[in-house]
């Protein structure tokens, strides 16, 4: 009886010393970094857009369009990418006073203020072809965390005015998302230098 509570002890430390030298060789597990999702991105491609609103575009293949008039002659217009679960909302409004051009402006700027509690930084580029009576601001919003990372609105300086938007259908993290804001940030100046007022 002794040999055989010797020899259940004796493998039991002998198991118990052959796990712990097992476990000194592993190797200490390391966190992985940080990283996203792929995003495949489609390739770049557009055909012209010439419908009842007073401007034509080339739209991307890759987005939808939805147009919605309003009462007040306004227009409502959409354009959807549901792959990339996006969407630029897009705003055109006649300007019926002298100083409604000045009031939009400052409202514009009023909007692009509001992001700057979740901005890191807002850079400003102009849009300017007298020929084509376009004239705008461009404002590229940069922030971990900021709803819009792109807006801009267009004028032919008299009677016209376009704002646009960039919005994301979900709460954005705007680090993994570089590369497909960078995507409609490309498609939104080629709708910006497609563009013309009939």
């Amino acid at each position: 009886m002794k040999s055989a509570s010797r020899l259940v002890l004796g493998l039991s430390f002998g198991l118990l010393l052959l796990s712990m030298v097992c476990s000194c060789h592993r190797q200490a597990e390391t966190p992985k970094p940080v990283a996203y999702f792929r995003i495949d991105l489609p390739e770049h491609s557009y055909r012209q857009v010439d419908t009842t609103l007073p401007f034509v575009f080339e739209q991307s293949e890759a987005a939808q369009l939805s147009i919605r008039p309003q009462k007040d002659g306004s227009y409502w217009v959409d354009l959807d990418y549901p792959t990339l679960n996006a969407t630029f909302k897009i705003t055109y409004m006649t300007m019926p006073r002298a100083d409604s051009l000045r009031n939009k402006i400052i409202r514009e700027e009023k909007m692009v203020k509001f992001h700057y509690q979740k901005a890191d930084d807002v850079e400003y580029s102009v849009i300017q072809d007298p020929d084509s009576r376009l004239w705008g601001q461009i404002y590229d919003i940069a922030g971990k965390e900021v709803a819009t990372p792109l807006m801009f609105w267009m004028t032919d300086s008299t009677h016209q005015f376009l704002r646009t938007t960039l919005y994301f259908n979900f709460a954005p993290n705007n680090d993994s998302l570089e590369p497909v804001i960078q995507y409609l940030r490309d498609d939104a100046m080629h709708f910006v230098n497609t563009f013309k007022w009939k």
